[in-house]
């Protein structure tokens, strides 16, 4: 079979000259990272089906390991790094709006410009974290501050979030809230994130221009 020729062709160049880089190098890195020399040595896999599946998840462990070694490496993303886990997000599928999926990745990403953010952006020098306050309340201007705590959304606030995120806040409160598997609860979040993100930009603009 041709395939097979290629294949040993292949390994015959990679094995002559080990620093040359073609599919076979790449495999055999992947096979030794991933634990699996042995099937490189013996050139046999056994079972095949058996094989992919440990190197499927042998994949997924590693990639998972290596992005919380970066998360918990990061100096962003507060936010992500107490609420992300790997997998498919429900939030996602909770409404055909895209505007109002795209206001809740910002905000679970941290890719918006609330002031926890942009005081990175500062040059010379990044504004120290203490004093990257809202300036409607001059309380720092976090996440949980945005959803839970500033002023200028209350009237918003209570329309989109119930009354037990609303009373007595608190972070924990804030988890719950953004990571909740109620369609509803997730669906009003994300309108109420939206409609929050545009009340501030205006009444930011607003205060600008005066």
């Amino acid at each position: 079979m041709y395939v097979k020729k290629v294949y040993y062709m292949l390994k015959y160049d990679f094995e002559s000259n080990p620093v040359k880089t073609n599919w076979c190098s790449l495999l055999y890195g992947l096979l030794c990272t991933l634990g699996f020399n042995d099937a490189w040595l013996f050139q046999d896999i056994g079972d095949s089906v058996l094989l992919l599946s440990l190197v499927k998840q042998r994949l997924k462990d590693q990639f998972i390991q290596n992005e919380n070694g970066r998360l918990e490496e990061s100096s962003r993303a507060i936010l992500y790094k107490n609420i992300s886990s790997f997998g498919f997000k429900p939030y996602l599928n909770i409404s055909n709006i895209s505007k109002f999926r795209y206001s809740m990745t910002k905000l679970r990403v941290s890719s918006h410009r609330l002031s926890i953010e942009t005081g990175r952006w500062s040059k010379p020098n990044p504004t120290p974290l203490s004093e990257r306050n809202c300036v409607f309340c001059n309380l720092l201007e976090d996440e949980y501050h945005f959803v839970l705590e500033g002023n200028l959304y209350n009237t918003l606030r209570k329309l989109y979030i119930p009354k037990y995120f609303r009373t007595r806040p608190n972070m924990l409160k804030m988890y719950e809230l953004i990571n909740t598997g109620n369609s509803k609860i997730l669906k009003n979040l994300s309108i109420f994130i939206n409609k929050a993100f545009e009340l501030r930009n205006t009444t930011i603009y607003a205060d600008n221009r005066n």
